[in-house]
C-alpha cells in the first residue's frame, strides 16, 4: 500500500470514528430529554372568592392523604404569604404535586 492512501484510510477511519461518538452522544441527549423524568407541569391558580377560607382552598385541592395544614405551608410559600388572610378576588397558585 502506498504512504498516501495510508493517511487516506487513516483520515477516514478518525473521521468515521468522530461520526460515531457524536451521532451516539446526540441521540443520548435527545432520548434523555423526551422521556426525562423533568415533565413540565403547567401551574394551577384558584381564584379567592367571598367567603373562602385558606383552609377550605387547602382542603378542596391538597392530594390526598397529605395533612390539611401540611398543605397550607405549602400553599402559603408557593405564593410568598405571611400570613394566612386571604381576600376575594386573590389568585393563589397552587403547589406542585
Amino acid at each position: 500500500m502506498s504512504a498516501f492512501l495510508k493517511s487516506r484510510l487513516s483520515k477516514i477511519a478518525v473521521l468515521l470514528l468522530i461520526l460515531s461518538i457524536t451521532c451516539t452522544g446526540m441521540v443520548q441527549a435527545f432520548a434523555a430529554s423526551a422521556d426525562g423524568p423533568e415533565t413540565v407541569v403547567p401551574a394551577e391558580y384558584v381564584v379567592v372568592m367571598p367567603g373562602d377560607t385558606l383552609w377550605e382552598i387547602a382542603v378542596a385541592h391538597k392530594p390526598q392523604g397529605q395533612d390539611t395544614r401540611v398543605y397550607i405551608q405549602k400553599l402559603m410559600r408557593t405564593n410568598e404569604m405571611r400570613t394566612s388572610s386571604i381576600q376575594a378576588g386573590d389568585t393563589l397558585m397552587l403547589p406542585g404535586k
